[in-house]
């Protein structure tokens, strides 16, 4: 009897188990169809990937900012630094990156102290920018500037080389514009009417015959005694002071030089104006080419001499200068 009541009591588990087991499965199929179409509505709303953009330098395709994790933005910063890419390209710049990272609670500290390192030289770039005529990529690198740091002097000074850059360029074009107006061609000049000719009437001389008139006594003419030669005053020669230089940069170092542990120099040519700032900067010879131009050239420009002068009144003056790289 007890044999025969153990197989009744399975069929009847497993006609309970089955039921069960379809809805279960029902349930699971719904709720994947759920999830699926919670998914395909997320994706619809959500805004399109954005596109990475190329540098028109290198002519390779560089992330923005802000589509970089922070490790991997913090290295791409260091290699534009490395590059000298500290404003520009737009998007592919130390400049960007940087205020990217400090806007993220872990890497503040780090993106703060970069920026006020690499501050100088950029604004060092700014003013060749300016001085250069390129005017809209100047403010969009002040922009930049005055979001790393919105305190400093350093930007009033660029502010007023800009609007004086600005103010000399539209008064060159309104000058080219005048000029090449129809109102400003020289008139020709006016031909006057000839004089009329008198036709000349010979009158009969009524002068006495010549054995009859007086002859004029002889005029001595004495001829003027020779001055003395006046003594030639000989000017003395100027004299020339040569500049001096009261403020020295010492350029930093390129990152990119430091891991390859290259070393060099840099023979630049530059200007000492009047009120002893450095202008022209130029590059004569450099070993090896290119590598450390923009660090040399950078922090020339930052420094400041006495005048060169003449009879003391100070001057412009060339000089050369060769800044030596060495680990």
């Amino acid at each position: 009897m007890l044999r025969s009541s153990i197989p009744a009591r399975r069929r009847s588990q497993r006609g309970v188990t089955r039921p069960a087991l379809a809805v279960v499965v029902l349930l699971l199929a719904l709720a994947g169809v759920f999830v699926h179409a919670w998914w395909q509505r997320i994706r619809h709303d959500a805004p399109p990937p954005a596109a990475p953009m190329a540098s028109a330098a290198t002519g390779s395709v560089a992330r923005p900012a802000e589509a970089l994790p922070p490790d991997a933005l913090l290295r791409a910063a260091r290699a534009d630094v490395a590059a000298q890419h500290l404003l520009a390209p737009v998007g592919d710049n130390a400049f960007e990156r940087y205020l990217v990272l400090r806007a993220q609670p872990s890497s503040r500290g780090v993106a703060d102290d970069a920026l006020r390192e690499l501050f100088p030289y950029a604004a060092d770039q700014v003013a060749a920018t300016i001085r250069d005529g390129h005017t809209d990529e100047a403010k969009r690198e002040l922009d930049l500037l005055a979001r790393a740091d919105p305190a400093n002097y350093t930007l009033t000074l660029l502010r007023n080389q800009l609007a004086a850059q600005e103010a000399q360029l539209a008064a060159t074009a309104a000058a080219a514009t005048t000029a090449n107006s129809p109102s400003a061609a020289v008139p020709a000049p006016r031909r006057e009417p000839p004089a009329p000719t008198v036709a000349a009437v010979p009158v009969p001389e009524s002068r006495p015959p010549a054995s009859t008139m007086p002859v004029p006594p002889p005029v001595a003419r004495i001829a003027p005694s020779p001055k003395p030669a006046a003594a030639v005053a000989v000017a003395p020669a100027p004299r020339v002071t040569p500049p001096v230089l009261l403020r020295r940069v010492e350029p930093y170092y390129p990152q990119a030089a430091r891991r390859a542990r290259r070393q060099g120099w840099v023979e630049l040519a530059f200007t000492v104006l009047p009120d002893g700032r450095v202008d022209a900067v130029r590059v004569l010879q450099a070993e090896p080419g290119s590598m450390f131009d923009l660090a040399a050239t950078t922090a020339v420009r930052r420094w400041t001499f006495k005048p060169a002068t003449r009879d003391g009144r100070p001057i412009a003056m060339d000089l050369h200068q060769r800044l030596d790289f060495r680990l």
